[in-house]
């Protein structure tokens, strides 16, 4: 899988997040992928894992959200 492919397909598991924090998610791993390097795309597809995986941790993050805004890291919202 290429970062296309797997940001095409985390976009569309992401359809049903309001619009704002789709995209906060999608801009935080276009950096982390554009701060690996393109030499490293294959290695960070390996640790975040499939798309799938990726969507439900935000999801999760944002069913936890409590008064205080939570922040996107390696390890999810």
């Amino acid at each position: 899988m290429s970062r296309v492919e797997f940001m095409n397909q985390l976009k569309n598991l992401l359809w049903d997040i309001p619009e704002g924090e789709r995209e906060e998610a999608l801009n935080y791993y276009e950096d982390y992928f554009d701060d690996a390097g393109a030499e490293n795309e294959a290695q960070v597809i390996a640790a975040l894992g499939s798309p799938e995986t990726v969507a439900t941790i935000i999801k999760d993050g944002l069913k936890e959200e409590s008064a205080e805004k939570g922040e996107y890291s390696e390890t999810g919202y």
